[in-house]
């Protein structure tokens, strides 16, 4: 049962990426558990439904959809209302002593306790302006574009990570499957054992060792199960399944064999790889960036400005007095800027584009590198796919002259002329034969799926 523990330590690996298709924790199993029957179609578009890790990205794509949709809002004018009510400490006429120059006999009024208070209310409107803000809405669109290209990449990856999982446990039940023949067959060559044990034509030796070859088998089997059940389990929860949902997967390893050009992949498909594409668009984003810095730093802010400042000198009984209120301080005003300091290459703003565009230098290094090593990809898994080609072909063949081996040997042991280990090793050898075609199915499947994912393209 080694192949079985290496085929359920494989699918453990792939359902283990938890991350990739959903977060949190299991709930309350129901009593009456929920069988659910599904093909692969359906069990991607589960995971499609109900992934955290693809929800939390589809928050990520509408906070910059948002974004570019309110990008014009920078061209709103700042307003700001105000309201002060103010009491001063000391109340004097400033013309007074003129007054009393001119006239000795004039005298001041008397200070009453609202001479001390002022209302004043403010109104103030405002439009910064520069030639930045073109290249601001340029850069909140290509953010969303690189939003709309990572969603894509994600949504991609984990419908490839959905289909391997499925495949994955298709190849443990087929594997099972194959297990659980052998011991049938292992139960009825002990039962015919047994009898002839019973008419003196076997000795106890080769009783004892047929029943042990069939007991031993019994545990290793009960283990599988209860793995492959677990995984059918997690499974289920991965796709957003209520917890205690028996899976039942409708489909098979059966890949359509087809051959493959490295060159013509290349030529037609590097171009649409995602990876690739979102360090393009990062790479347009940093320049959108340099040049806002740039605009910025060369280019002069004008700034509009409206102000009313109306005061209430001496609040009376009525707050509403229009008599008494003046708007002696409010102004409109256009005011021209320009950022001296930013000029210096030293500054802030000087260093920010000088670390900017070593960013952009590095990324389109790693964008050259990302292109080469996409190359390398394909052309290894199309390489790949022709050997599992190839090997499926091989094993095929040996499996069908293994059915035979063995069922010439089982015919030899039942007449007495082929000896028990014989047998066994003639069993082993078919047993190893039909899980090397399954394994080897399930290796060209998984290859496909993984080519498909470099080519960002279905092949079939």
């Amino acid at each position: 049962m080694i192949e079985q523990r290496k085929i359920g330590t494989a699918l453990a690996a792939i359902l283990g990426l938890s991350a990739i298709f959903a977060g949190g924790a299991f709930a309350q199993e129901t009593d009456t558990p929920l069988v659910k029957e599904l093909t692969i179609e359906e069990a991607v578009n589960l995971a499609m439904e109900n992934n955290i890790s693809l929800a939390s990205s589809a928050i990520d794509l509408r906070i910059k959809k948002r974004t570019d949709d309110y990008a014009l809002n920078m061209l709103i004018p700042t307003v700001q209302l105000s309201g002060t009510l103010a009491r001063s400490n000391n109340v004097s006429n400033p013309y007074a002593p003129l007054l009393k120059s001119i006239n000795p006999y004039y005298q001041e009024a008397e200070v009453t306790e609202a001479d001390h208070w002022t209302a004043m209310a403010g109104l103030s409107i405002s439009l910064n302006l520069n030639a930045a803000i073109v290249e601001g809405l340029r850069m909140a669109r290509k953010s969303y574009e690189a939003g709309l290209l990572t969603w894509d990449q994600a949504r991609k990856e984990t419908e490839k990570n959905v289909r391997k999982a499925f495949y994955a446990i298709l190849l443990q039940e087929g594997s099972l499957a194959i297990a659980k023949d052998k011991l049938a067959t292992s139960e009825e060559r002990f039962r015919q054992i047994q009898i002839n044990y019973r008419n003196g034509l076997v000795s106890e030796l080769i009783l004892l060792q047929t029943q042990l070859a069939w007991e031993t088998q019994k545990p290793a089997i009960q283990e599988s199960e209860l793995g492959l059940q677990q995984q059918k389990e997690f499974f289920a929860f991965l796709l957003g399944l209520p917890a205690g949902t028996e899976v039942q997967l409708s489909g098979n390893i059966e890949p359509d064999l087809a051959a493959f050009n490295a060159d013509e992949l290349v030529q037609k498909y590097l171009g649409n790889r995602l990876d690739v594409a979102i360090l393009s668009k990062n790479i347009e984003i940093l320049n959108s960036q340099i040049k806002l810095a740039q605009l910025q730093r060369f280019t002069p802010s004008v700034v509009l400005s409206q102000s009313y400042k109306p005061v209430l000198s001496s609040v009376e009984d009525s707050w509403t007095d229009t008599g008494n209120w003046t708007d002696s301080q409010g102004a409109f005003s256009i005011t021209v800027a320009f950022e001296l300091s930013g000029l210096l290459p030293f500054s802030t703003t000087g260093k920010s584009v000088a670390d900017t565009k070593d960013s952009l230098a590095q990324l389109e290094l790693t964008m050259q590198q990302a292109a080469y090593n996409a190359e390398l990809e394909i052309r290894n898994l199309v390489r790949k796919l022709d050997k599992c080609k190839a090997s499926i072909t091989a094993m095929e063949l040996n499996t069908a002259m293994a059915k035979k081996a063995y069922a010439l040997s089982e015919q030899g042991y039942r007449a007495g002329t082929v000896e028990y280990l014989d047998l066994k090793d003639a069993e082993n050898t078919l047993l190893q034969a039909e899980l090397g075609v399954l394994m080897e199915k399930y290796n060209y499947l998984a290859t496909l799926l993984d080519l498909e994912g470099a080519l960002n393209t279905k092949l079939n």
